[in-house]
């Protein structure tokens, strides 16, 4: 099936049930048909695996998902969206329909998350990825988004989301996708990424949730040297008591590598637990 056929079906789809597309949701339905079936491949789904997929949309991946795969978990916030598919979907066993926001409502447990994520919130939903149990996903991201999930230090992109999935995940970028994929075509391209949950993180972190706030203080005042950001964290004191065994304090966050903010959290750690 090409391109425009699909775009064809999904206009009339959008018209059949008056449905006008949300700018405020971030609203763009994939409407390529070859992007479809390599979504399914890079997913590698299997018969007996449980998927979770954010943003059903018109529920062109929703279906292609049921039929390869024991069932599919959609959340769908849009009301009239998610009314029309639960009619559509209702004779299906395969797949459960949920109405409300993704980054706030609970997840049920699966074995793989595929999604084509609105851009908006592609960042609190990989902050819920990271501390869900799921152990892989495969993305349909904004470029220039996906881009920062595997910054180098020192470049623009690098970043906290750099930072934070260089300890939870491996990330591989599959291919970039053109506006012309999409109706309405976003203004920038798009990327599939596939994220692989690291059962070993490949760097020691003794406080996960340390890591994540001593990470955050250091990116929300990227310009300034680290010590000023650590000294607000940590209080005047306790930074003067530490500061001999702190490194790397006249580098600025964007300097450090993923390893290297690790070392200072386990440092900070240590001296907190006295």
């Amino acid at each position: 099936m090409s391109p425009t056929s699909l775009l064809s079906q999904t206009k009339l789809w959008l018209q059949k049930h008056q449905i006008h597309v949300s700018k405020r949701l971030g609203q763009h339905f994939l409407i390529d048909e070859a992007i479809l079936e390599r979504i399914l491949q890079y997913a590698n789904l299997k018969d007996d695996e449980q998927v979770l997929e954010i943003g059903s949309g018109t529920g062109v991946l929703t279906r292609a998902l049921a039929e390869h795969t024991q069932h599919v978990f959609s959340i769908e916030q849009d009301s009239n969206l998610y009314r029309i598919l639960s009619e559509e979907f209702s004779s299906n066993p395969r797949v459960t329909l949920f109405h409300g926001d993704a980054v706030k409502i609970r997840w049920p447990q699966c074995d793989r998350l595929v999604a084509n994520l609105p851009y908006s919130i592609s960042s609190p939903v990989l902050f819920r990825f990271y501390s869900s149990e799921i152990p892989s996903a495969v993305l349909m991201l904004q470029k220039e988004f996906a881009e920062r999930l595997s910054a180098q230090p020192g470049s623009k992109q690098y970043g906290r989301l750099t930072v934070m999935t260089a300890y939870q995940a491996s990330v591989e970028l599959l291919e970039e996708v053109s506006p012309n994929s999409f109706y309405p075509p976003p203004k920038v391209s798009s990327a599939i990424v596939r994220l692989q949950r690291e059962m070993q993180p490949p760097f020691l972190v003794k406080d996960p949730e340390l890591f994540s706030r001593v990470t955050t203080a250091l990116f929300n005042q990227r310009r300034k040297k680290i010590r000023t950001p650590l000294q607000s964290l940590i209080g005047k004191h306790e930074f003067i008591e530490l500061q001999a065994k702190l490194r790397w304090l006249d580098r600025r966050a964007e300097e450090l590598s993923p390893e290297q903010i690790g070392y200072i959290t386990n440092i900070l750690s240590e001296a907190l637990k006295e």
